[in-house]
C-alpha cells in the first residue's frame, strides 16, 4: 500500500522557494558537470516532520546534474527545494552525466545511486528520467529502469515513490526524450510510484538557464520545483 505525502498550499511553497532561491553560480560551458559533490543534505523545517515522534521524513533523490544542481548552490536544486517544503531530511545522491544506462563523470550510473539509496531508509524516494539516457539502447534502458525501481520497491515498500519527467532545456526536446520519459514512467508505476508528467517548462526560457542551454539557474530551479509541487498538490498525498 502506497504511502502518502502532505503537500502544502501553493502560497508555502511559493514563500519556501522564494526564500532559498538565489544568485546562480558561476556557470559553465560543458553540458554535463565533471564536478564531484558530497550528497546534499536539506534541513528539515521545525515542526514539519511526519515520521512520528517529531523525527523528519527521510528522504533521497536520485538523478543527474539537474538534480545534483550543478552550477548552483545545493539548497537551490530542486530536489532540496520540493525538500525543504515538505520538511524532509533529504540526502541527494545524484550523479552528473549519469542515467539509468550513461554513465556519469565519474563513471557511475544510476546504478551505484540505487545501491547507494538501498543502504539508507528512505520514506520518499525522488527520481527522475534524464536526457543522459536519450541516445541509449532503449531495450537496456527499460531492463536497468524496471531492474532498479523492483529492487527499491522491494527494500522499502512502504516507501513514497515519486517519478519525474526528463527536465529539458531550452531548445525543443528531442523525439528520443519522450521515449525516455515513456520507459521511466512505465518502471515507476509498475511499482506502484507517483509518476509526475512536468512537460518542458523551461523551453523557450533561456533567461532561466546557465549559457549551455541545458542546466538551470536558481531562477529555473525554482520553475522546476514549483513546477513538480504543482502536480503533486491536486493528488492531496499525505504521510
Amino acid at each position: 500500500m502506497r504511502t502518502r505525502i502532505a503537500v502544502l498550499a501553493p502560497a508555502a511553497l511559493t514563500a519556501a522557494l522564494l526564500a532559498l532561491a538565489g544568485c546562480a553560480a558561476a556557470p559553465t560551458a560543458r553540458p554535463l558537470a565533471a564536478d564531484p559533490r558530497s550528497s546534499a543534505v536539506a534541513a528539515p523545517a521545525a515542526g514539519t516532520g511526519h515520521a512520528g515522534a517529531g523525527e523528519p521524513v527521510d528522504a533521497v533523490a536520485i538523478g543527474d546534474s539537474i538534480a545534483f544542481g550543478k552550477g548552483v548552490a545545493p539548497s537551490q536544486a530542486w530536489p532540496a527545494l520540493i525538500a525543504a517544503e515538505h520538511g524532509w531530511r533529504l540526502t541527494d545522491l545524484a550523479v552528473s552525466g549519469s542515467g539509468f544506462v550513461k554513465a556519469g563523470w565519474n563513471g557511475t550510473t544510476y546504478r551505484q545511486q540505487v545501491d547507494q539509496a538501498l543502504h539508507l531508509h528512505p520514506e520518499v524516494i525522488m527520481l527522475a528520467a534524464t536526457r543522459n539516457d536519450r541516445e541509449q539502447d532503449p531495450a537496456q534502458v527499460t531492463a536497468n529502469a524496471d531492474g532498479m525501481l523492483r529492487e527499491l520497491r522491494e527494500k522499502f515498500p512502504e516507501a513514497t515513490i515519486i517519478g519525474v519527467t526528463g527536465i529539458w532545456g531550452s531548445d525543443q526536446p528531442p523525439a528520443t526524450m519522450t521515449t525516455v520519459d515513456g520507459i521511466v514512467g512505465d518502471a515507476v508505476r509498475d511499482v506502484n510510484g507517483t509518476w509526475l508528467d512536468i512537460g518542458f517548462p523551461l523551453v523557450g526560457h533561456q533567461n532561466l538557464l546557465q549559457p549551455d542551454g541545458i542546466h538551470p539557474n536558481a531562477a529555473g530551479q525554482k520553475v522546476v520545483a514549483q513546477t513538480i509541487e504543482s502536480k503533486l498538490r491536486p493528488l492531496n498525498l499525505a504521510l
